[in-house]
Parts: structure tokens; sequence; C-alpha cells
């Protein structure tokens, strides 16, 4: 899918950094973004607090210290994606999918993630402390010193493929469904 009317993808631009920076500028230019794609692009520093995302692709993308604070997100893919530093927190999330990525040292503190995916991901120095995590996916993920302290976990499936040094203290786990005992569709 092509980059904003352009005639390629970010990942398959003849010229990558004129096109990523380009996409970059887009970003932080305008609040509200709607079907864009930027799979595969690389995106470093940039803070798009507040902005409203709405059907955008992030899939494949690298996403360094970049600043999502106070965002929305509605029906946005960010699978396979690598992000490191970044900040989600305050973040009203919907319908998204993080299956895939690698997260490092990303924080999604006091947020609203319903329905939300992270099948397959790697996670690890990460915080979700005080969100409400309703019906979001574990599966299959590696979860390595992350922080899940009074979130709300109700009809949360956490069966991940690895779990190390990870904290549920005060979030209701006895609503999650962390067994394929206890599962249900």
């Amino acid at each position: 899918m092509a980059f904003a009317g352009g005639r390629f993808c970010l990942e398959h631009c003849p010229d990558r950094a004129a096109a990523g920076a380009e996409a970059a500028g887009k970003l932080e230019a305008s609040e509200a973004h709607r079907d864009l794609c930027l799979s595969g692009g690389s995106f470093e520093g940039l803070n798009l607090s507040g902005h409203r995302f709405y059907g955008c692709s992030f899939a494949g993308a690298s996403l360094k210290n970049v600043l999502f604070t106070n965002a929305v997100f509605r029906l946005c893919f960010f699978d396979g994606a690598v992000l490191e530093s970044c900040d989600f927190s305050r973040v009203d999330a919907q319908f998204c999918s993080f299956g895939r990525a690698r997260l490092d040292n990303v924080s999604f503190e006091n947020s609203e993630l319903l329905h939300a995916s992270f099948g397959g991901a790697s996670v690890r120095d990460s915080t979700f402390n005080n969100s409400n995590l309703y019906d979001s996916r574990f599966i299959r993920c590696e979860l390595v010193n992350v922080d899940m302290v009074d979130c709300d976990l109700k009809r949360v499936y956490v069966l991940p493929a690895r779990q190390e040094n990870v904290s549920f203290k005060y979030s209701n786990t006895m609503e999650a469904i962390r067994d394929l005992e206890h599962l249900y569709l």
C-alpha cells in the first residue's frame, strides 16, 4: 500500500530516507490520521502526543523514542514493528494489534487498551501499570521484566510462551484467562 498518494510504500521507496522524512513531517504536522500506511518506515524522536490514528498501519516499522502520550488509536496495526523507548501513556486504544512486535522499554501506563492483541510479541522492560486491558490477548508472547500493576485484566488472555519477572500486583488476575483449561471463545 502506497504512502499518502505516492507510488510506493515506505519500505519499497527508491529513496527511503527522503520518504521517511516526508512521512515524519506529515505525522507531526497533522493531529488526525486516517488510513495511513507507515509500514516499514523508520521513525525516531517524534512527538505525536495527543494525535488520533484511525485504521493506520505501522506494521514492520521501527519506532524509537516516539511519544504517543494521550493519543487515540482505533484499529491500528503494529504487527512485526520494533518499538524502543516509546511512550504510550494515557492512550485510548481499541482493536489494535502488536502481533510479533518487539517492545523494549515501552510504557502503556494509565491507558485504555481494549481488545488489543500482543500475540507472539516480545515485551521486555515495559509497563502497563494502572491500565484497562479488557479483552486483550497476550498469547504465545514473551513477557520479561513487565509490570501490570493495578490493571483491569477482565477477559484478558495471558498465555505467554515465556514469562519472567512479571508483576500483577493489585490486578484482578482471577478474571483473566491464564491457562488453556479455562479458555473460552
